[in-house]
């Protein structure tokens, strides 16, 4: 019975170290993950107990081997040390990266340039990025004034960035399209093209020129923005 219960656990253990990729870098530090994709110089992975969180990537030349699911074991030796001998320079994109998927952006100049109206204004936006290149932007403004009441705005779209958000920066646009609600309802539409910085450590800062039509109105006005947030 004994030896039953040992070989019951030991089979439980087994099932559970292959249900999961361990990267062990050259440092012999192991990492509990689900490996994506390989690329030329990294491989892209996440957290095994977080498979539906933060994607990262890890440079090739600080992986020894990835032991698979599977079984399968893939040795980095032979590349980490052709590196080391290269003469030619380090890949850049070859340095560890965090991924990130989600951005949230405070737009103060907004607040600011109603307040000169006699109009109090907060405006959020969250983005999903689908892909490094694509995201669903959501931006919700409340806005009111005395004698009027409380009004909001609510948009959606798309957002396309023509290099890679993480960590980098470059030009975006965007176009947003909802309904606005302030002693009545109409459709209201805003594109916008701007620039858009990301820091490593994950901070926002964007600015954007584009064209507001509110159905309320019946007018188009230029819109400036100029926001900051957080990616994660």
């Amino acid at each position: 019975m004994k030896k039953i219960f040992l070989l019951s656990l030991f089979l439980c253990f087994s099932a559970y170290l292959f249900a999961q990729d361990i990267i062990v870098t050259i440092e012999n530090d192991s990492i509990e993950a689900k490996v994506l994709k390989t690329y030329d110089a990294v491989v892209k992975y996440v957290l095994f107990d977080d498979q539906q969180g933060t994607s990262f990537f890890i440079a090739k030349a600080k992986i020894n081997s990835i032991l698979y699911e599977n079984g399968v074991v893939e040795n980095f030796e032979s590349a980490t040390v052709n590196s080391a001998q290269s003469n030619t320079k380090p890949d850049v994109s070859a340095s560890t990266e965090k991924v990130f998927n989600n951005v949230i952006r405070l737009k103060p100049l907004a607040t600011v340039i109603a307040a000169f109206q006699g109009i109090f204004e907060i405006d959020i936006q969250y983005a999903r990025y689908l892909t490094p290149k694509f995201a669903i932007p959501v931006e919700v403004d409340f806005f009111g004034a005395t004698g009027l009441g409380m009004g909001f705005a609510l948009m959606t779209g798309i957002e396309a960035v023509p290099a890679t958000h993480r960590q980098k920066s470059g030009l975006f646009l965007s176009a947003l399209a909802g309904v606005i609600v302030y002693e009545g309802a109409g459709f209201v539409a805003n594109p916008n093209i701007g620039y858009q910085l990301v820091t490593k450590k994950g901070f926002v800062f964007n600015t954007a020129l584009g064209a507001m039509y509110s159905g309320l109105t019946n007018r188009v006005t230029l819109r400036i923005s100029l926001d900051f947030g957080f990616a994660f």
